[in-house]
């Protein structure tokens, strides 16, 4: 059984055809997934437009937290706002070295072969999943979770994946406010930019906060 998580960049579509979509918004998703995957090598990361898998075992639990702080501090801090969801199911991916040999080395050819019901699952709780900047969790892999570190999840009509240190969370919680006021009222951006606030808020209100040595970012 492995856990398997799949992100997206919310609103990337309105804000394509709104022209307000760049390669920015891209590199500042895919950089801190490419460094998160650097300090995190029992993990595996396979990136597709403004999508994200992520599938690793559960005695990766720990490395897997510290990259998912690295990745989501930095988005917060860059407002790409990422929604996501873990699951626990089987999340195969199918390596052919002789013929990974050969297509591996094309420079016009990316590919990843992964699929499994543990994907199937984290996708579709994503999607029917509320606005906001968060990762919601099953059952199953929010006690995961729980077990690695108790403060990681945050209960909800789905169990929420608690990310930050306190210092990061109040951060993100700044951020998230800020966001929300300069958004246009009843907007989609504006939603979700509630939603994210709510979620900081419920957050501080529950101190579910990593350990400090979690926090790549400030030299931990």
């Amino acid at each position: 059984m492995s856990l398997v998580g799949f992100f997206d960049i919310l609103g990337t579509r309105d804000k394509i055809m709104d022209n307000r979509f760049c390669d920015t918004d891209v590199l500042e998703f895919v950089n801190a997934i490419g460094v998160a995957a650097g300090f995190t090598p029992g993990v595996r990361f396979a990136v597709f437009s403004d999508s994200l898998i992520i599938a690793t075992e559960p005695t990766q639990l720990r490395p897997l937290l510290q990259g998912l702080n690295f990745m989501y501090a930095n988005w917060s801090s860059e407002l790409v706002y990422v929604r996501g969801a873990f699951s626990c199911g089987d999340a195969r991916w199918v390596d052919d070295p002789v013929t990974d040999k050969h297509f591996r080395r094309l420079p016009n050819l990316t590919y990843a072969r992964i699929y499994g019901k543990g994907l199937v699952s984290a996708y579709q709780l994503e999607q029917s999943s509320g606005p906001g900047a968060i990762c919601f969790l099953t059952d199953a892999a929010a006690a995961l979770f729980r077990e690695q570190e108790t403060a990681s999840v945050l209960d909800g009509h789905a169990p929420m994946l608690c990310w930050a240190t306190a210092r990061q969370a109040s951060i993100a919680d700044g951020y998230a406010s800020s966001h929300m006021e300069r958004s246009r009222k009843d907007s989609l951006e504006w939603r979700q930019a509630v939603a994210t606030k709510h979620y900081w808020t419920s957050v501080l209100a529950n101190e579910k906060f990593l350990p400090d040595d979690y926090d790549k970012t400030s030299g931990h």
